[in-house]
């Protein structure tokens, strides 16, 4: 700061402004400095301007420091609170590699700053608040178990036979791969909680006007609403019109574009997320390379403005059916792009405002027309099932517990013809189920409860889901053979589902204690339905010929759910060395690979799945090149202890003066912890790994 220069004409030389007088300073009125000035003037009183009693005026200072100059000062407190905590946080650092296998090197890694798509390089550091470091995470949460992930394979190949013969680029491939796998660990475990629920695409978080965002083309959307209005509904757009009446639908997008009223958040993202599905299913059916670019950018468009309105989203907003409607469609959306942590928390806001408003009780909804209890009910069991599905997916507590609902759970009269509400009702009561496989068998409470007691539950879940695969098959039945669009659609949705309730068998069979000879880790019920479930999805992926079924069934099917059979098969691969179950993994990672460029969601399950292929097949591999009266020596030790991290190995029972079945129960929490870390992978940033460039 520097004194203020000199005003003009208060220099040398020039009069001095005259002070108001001493009478009007006295009496507290405004005085014009004339002399005399006109109230003493008024009140023929003499006028003098002495300043007596007046502090002399300081000099002013000009303050050089801008608004920008303040937000610069912030960033870089901000950088070095965060670098403070980084070095606080640093585990020790061992030097040597051939020390003991539990001692690791943390090294810098790259990490996402929250709502910035910016990604940093090795020898940057990160940004973030010290006191949401240190995100609770469930066992199904997965992230606790892969502290060895870095290193393990790096120390098991120095020195062995696969380095020795040749095989060191293929080695080299698998733990670039891996240690990246092992860094994401690692930003997930340090960043700030926002970190799982950041938004790629958005950059600026400052607040946004919605009626300064882009929107498409008024006559394209106008085009697009005709078709939907007079044919057949886009496939990606058909279950969630199961809740969202289209006439409805084409008036919001009436008042958004025309701005009859103010536009709320809630009807923004009605708007903004149905023209994205409608976008994004045309460009996938469109033949000219010109127009499907069109579609794919007005797609882009749309979900970059949903990203700012979610950024900006009031978390006090009122509980109301337009804004549970509106949620829902984010949530949904959020799972599409891969995002289950941010499609959870926008699904429990949506859960609370049911709770709020009465949804879950039948006496609520007493004085309703049956359209308008229709429409509540929807809205419920639409919440309800997000909430359960992601519940298992994420391994946390469930917010609408069934012991609070009061409404049957049987789906209303949905806006699509038969069999629409049934299908509606079976996916209600397997989502019920999925909620009790995660509070009956994987929940902190369940794994603390004696074997006996999971095997009870085992029984009655299992049967629950027979009876629930027996009814969908019925109606698959009715429809697999339709030549309708609409029954075709069914069809393949009902298979898709075949494939979710083995899925949710396999796992509830899982909690089982092995008693047949195939396997020390799993029972043979779990063998065969993830077995069953592998073929039975190579049967569903040949029949979708429609690239948006494709879509829809990986991303609800595999991508919604924990995919429980591929962690399987994997299991028993390195359990057994098993040739059929290896190629039942490369046959899953090939029927991904057609849908590769469909969606970036299954091209990063793709990547992830194609790891996991290729580091069974180099553990078979290593396996095979041991002496028969050997164990597997250095390689095998290493892989095992990692594995074991993860829960992906068997109990050894031949150590003595242990309980099997303690050790059991805390296998099995390791093990579906380390499952769904696995699918958490998805979440991040997978551009790291590689596996198509594995060496041969």
């Amino acid at each position: 700061m520097e004194p203020e220069a000199p005003e003009a004409g208060s220099g040398p030389g020039s009069p001095s402004p005259r002070r108001a007088c001493d009478q009007c300073r006295l009496r507290k009125i405004r005085c014009d400095k004339e002399s005399p000035c006109s109230n003493c003037r008024s009140a023929k009183r003499s006028c003098s301007s002495t300043g007596a009693g007046q502090k002399p005026k300081e000099p002013r200072q000009r303050v050089l420091i801008s608004s920008q100059y303040e937000r610069k000062i912030d960033s870089i407190e901000e950088r070095l609170g965060g670098i403070e905590t980084l070095l606080r946080n640093l585990s020790p650092i061992s030097g040597s590699a051939s020390s003991n296998a539990e001692t690791f090197i943390r090294q810098p890694f790259d990490k996402t700053t929250p709502l910035s798509g910016t990604t940093r390089d090795d020898t940057s550091s990160t940004v973030f608040d010290p006191e949401d470091a240190g995100d609770f995470e469930g066992n199904s949460s997965l992230a606790a178990h892969t502290v060895f992930a870095s290193e393990f394979l790096e120390h098991a190949v120095q020195g062995t036979p696969l380095q020795q013969q040749g095989s060191s680029p293929k080695i080299d491939a698998a733990l670039s791969s891996l240690r990246r796998i092992a860094r994401l660990h690692e930003t997930r475990r340090t960043v700030s909680s926002f970190h799982e629920f950041r938004l790629p695409n958005l950059k600026q978080p400052s607040k946004v006007n919605l009626r300064d965002l882009p929107l498409p083309p008024m006559a394209l959307v106008a085009e697009k609403l005709r078709e939907m209005k007079h044919g057949p509904a886009p496939m990606m757009l058909a279950v969630l019109y199961c809740f969202i009446d289209i006439e409805r639908f084409t008036d919001q997008c009436r008042r958004v574009y025309f701005n009859t009223e103010d536009i709320t958040d809630a009807r923004f993202i009605l708007v903004i997320s149905g023209l994205a599905y409608m976008f994004l299913e045309a460009g996938l059916g469109a033949k000219d390379p010109q127009e499907k670019a069109r579609y794919d950018t007005y797609y882009a468009m749309c979900q970059k403005n949903l990203e700012t309105v979610l950024s900006q989203l009031n978390l006090l907003m009122p509980a109301t059916l337009e804004n549970i409607e509106a949620l829902l469609m984010a949530a949904s959306f959020s799972i599409d792009i891969s995002r289950p942590s941010l499609a959870w928390l926008l699904n429990s806001h949506a859960s609370h405002m049911c709770r709020t408003l009465g949804l879950h009780q039948i006496d609520s909804m007493k004085d309703d027309s049956p359209q308008k209890k229709a429409e509540k009910s929807l809205l419920f069991w639409c919440a309800y099932m997000l909430d359960k599905g992601l519940s298992l997916r994420l391994g946390r507590a469930s917010i609408l517990q069934d012991y609070d609902i009061s409404l049957p759970h049987i789906a209303p009269e949905a806006h699509v013809a038969y069999p629409g509400t049934e299908v509606m009702t079976l996916w209600i009561k397997h989502a019920q189920v999925q909620g009790r496989i995660y509070e009956r068998l994987y929940s902190p409470g369940a794994l603390r409860q004696s074997g006996s007691y999971r095997v009870e539950q085992v029984g009655v879940l299992a049967a629950e889901q027979k009876h629930l695969m027996a009814q969908s098959m019925k109606l698959f039945a009715e429809f697999k053979d339709s030549a309708e669009p609409e029954g075709r659609m069914f069809a393949l949705m009902l298979k898709s589902d075949e494939v979710s309730y083995l899925s949710s068998l396999a796992l509830t069979y899982r909690a089982m204690p092995p008693a047949g000879t195939r396997s020390r880790t799993f029972s043979d019920e779990c063998i065969d339905a993830a077995r069953a479930a592998m073929s039975c999805h190579q049967e569903a992926m040949e029949m979708m010929e429609d690239q948006s079924l494709k879509i829809m069934y990986i991303h609800w099917t595999i991508l919604y759910a924990p995919f429980i059979p591929f962690i399987v098969i994997f299991c028993l691969v390195i359990e057994t060395s098993s040739a059929d179950d290896l190629q039942r993994l490369a046959d899953f990672v090939q029927s991904l690979e057609a849908a590769v460029d469909l969606s970036h969601s299954i091209g990063k399950l793709h990547q992830l799945c194609q790891v996991l292929y290729n580091v069974a097949q180099l553990y078979i591999e290593a396996k095979a090149q041991q002496p028969v009266d050997r164990d597997m020596g250095p390689v095998g030790n290493e892989f095992n202890m990692y594995l074991s991290q993860l829960g992906f190995m068997p109990v050894d029972e031949s150590m003595g003066n242990f309980d099997v079945s303690m050790a059991q129960t805390t296998q099995l929490g390791d093990w579906f912890s380390g499952n769904n870390y696995v699918m958490g992978l998805l979440e991040e940033d997978l551009s790291g790994i590689d596996p198509s460039g594995w060496p041969s």
